[in-house]
């Protein structure tokens, strides 16, 4: 009878969340973006089929590679720079930029680089180059170092290089495929160090670029490397659009041919659109909470497994994210090579959850329907950001789920510095997140970023576990091999019961796009996504 009672509950609430989606993004911020767009709106020849018109969903500022939000739009979907070494959807790494690597002691690793690549400005891509970039992402870039470690670069000859790391690593050719690892020329810079465009290798190249908007232009390059290609696409229009309404939008009135990242009330909407095609694919992003163990209450582990125990994510995936995404089956995916589909997913069970809160203390002792820990009312704060559309929707979720246990707590969206002052200063209990676990495609790079006990956000969260952070250690120091993804699997079970940190839901990417589009390719590997050369309008 509880259950039934928690799920008409839950029901309601649910109709409550979809209504607020439905609403989200209807105010001025967003009508002045879509005038913005409409007045600049590509002019008949722009909106040609030789021209891919696409969306980056956040703002873009500089075109910097030392920067990640410029970076990840000229590699993954401008396709102007590359780096030394790609990912597969397999997540098994192919040579690009690199032929091969070779570890050739505890902090050297050896790249052969490939001949006859030409840089945009006509110069020759070789070791110098490489030695270049590198050592000023060094500089610049402090997700570079964090990513790869590497500290000096050695000029073996013309076409090999010698890269010097500050700690032991397995994971040079993984972090070699990150975005921070793009590689440019030295022309990209003036004489006195400052950027001024990226000059890459791609198949397209820099054209134009307007701070003041976001927009980005490119056309094809010529002498690119890999030979032409069968697209017909010469020019790529770039625009940033930071709001997901404002995106939809876009796409369904024509100015854009690919978004991603819609509203999910959008999706009857954009699927009945004649003129648009909706795709959805699984990917390596997941949304994860992250628990503030500096809270009393929050460091005994068996009201974190209360809390989880609490969240129905079947009816979270199908019925708030309308079927977008996936429940888990551990901490990853379950095509990733380490994942663990062993551990302990708490599966809902509001019987074990009253019980585990009732034996830790955190009761309803004057019968008001509202539980208190060791005779003191609590109120949890879960905290999260709007960039990813499944953020608000689970959150919102989330509060219904405790609310039917007895556990009162307050929901915040917020954005920019808010956000960030939030985890930093400890102003939550629960933190939702959403990462890419293969944005370095390797066994350790996820956990290390999240569950090690030197990260940050372990850090801000108040957790640390030795026999954990031990697994990790070893993990990364171990180069790709079934060895490597064995102990990821032993770390990830420690993990999981420790629930500090857990996989709420699999991450669903979602693209609208023009319905003559044809070529367009998707990755589960990558960070957000790739439009591959062969992306074309019919």
């Amino acid at each position: 009878m509880k259950n039934m009672k928690t799920k008409k509950w839950i029901s309601l609430a649910l109709c409550s969340i979809l209504l607020l989606a439905a609403m989200a993004g209807c105010g001025t911020d967003s009508s002045k973006t879509t005038e913005s767009l409409a007045a600049t709106a590509a002019s008949p020849e722009a909106a040609a089929s030789t021209t891919l018109r696409l969306v980056f969903p956040s703002t873009l500022t500089t075109l910097d590679i030392s920067n990640g939000d410029g970076a990840t739009m000229l590699k993954e979907v401008a396709g102007v720079v590359e780096t030394l070494v790609n990912v597969d959807s397999d997540f098994k790494l192919t040579p690009s930029l690199a032929l091969s690597w070779e570890r050739t002691g505890d902090f050297t690793w050896v790249i052969k680089l490939r001949q006859g690549v030409k840089f945009h400005d006509g110069t020759d891509f070789n070791a110098e180059a490489v030695k270049w970039c590198f050592e000023r992402a060094a500089k610049e870039n402090s997700s570079f170092t964090s990513y790869t470690a590497i500290e000096s670069v050695d000029v073996i000859d013309d076409y090999t290089v010698q890269l010097n790391t500050s700690i032991k690593t397995g994971e040079i050719p993984e972090a070699l495929t990150n975005v921070a690892a793009a590689i440019v020329a030295p022309s990209s810079v003036d004489a006195s160090g400052t950027f001024v465009e990226p000059v890459g290798t791609g198949y397209f190249k820099y054209k134009s670029f307007d701070v003041s908007t976001g927009e980005f232009v490119c056309d094809v390059f010529d002498g690119y490397w890999g030979g032409a290609q069968s697209s017909k696409i010469k020019e790529r229009v770039i625009r940033s659009i930071s709001d997901s309404s404002t995106r939809s939008l876009a796409v369904q009135n024509g100015e854009v041919d690919i978004v991603t990242d819609v509203p999910f009330t959008d999706l009857i909407t954009l699927k009945d659109a004649s003129n648009l095609n909706v795709l959805q694919f699984n990917t390596a992003r997941v949304y994860f909470y992250t628990y503030n163990l500096n809270k009393a209450y929050l460091a005994d582990v068996n009201i974190r497994k209360a809390l989880i125990y609490a969240i129905d994510r079947d009816e979270l995936v199908n019925n708030v994210l309308l079927g977008v995404g996936g429940v888990p089956n551990g901490i990853f995916m379950d095509s990733v090579p380490w994942n663990n589909s062993e551990v302990d997913t708490y599966d809902y069970n509001v019987e074990t959850a009253t019980k585990l809160l009732d034996e830790a203390g955190f009761v309803d002792s004057d019968n008001d329907g509202i539980r208190e820990y060791k005779g003191q009312e609590v109120s949890l704060n879960i905290v999260t950001g709007s960039r990813r559309p499944g953020n608000p929707l689970i959150v919102q979720a989330t509060q219904g789920y405790f609310k039917a246990l007895g556990v009162e707590s307050t929901v915040q969206v917020l954005e920019g510095t808010a956000l960030t002052n939030a985890q930093t200063n400890g102003a939550y209990d629960l933190y939702l997140s959403s990462a890419a676990t293969g944005y370095i495609p390797s066994a350790s790079y996820y956990l290390y970023q999240y569950y090690y006990s030197g990260s940050k956000n372990a850090q801000l969260a108040g957790y640390s576990n030795p026999a954990l952070d031990k697994l990790l250690e070893e993990c990364k120091n171990t180069a790709a091999s079934e060895e490597k993804n064995e102990l990821s699997r032993q770390a990830q079970k420690l993990a999981q019961d420790d629930a500090a940190v857990y996989t709420v839901a699999r991450y669903g990417a979602v693209f609208a796009m023009n319905s003559k589009t044809t070529g367009f390719e998707y990755s589960a590997a990558v960070h957000d996504f790739i439009v591959p050369y062969s992306t074309d309008l019919s």
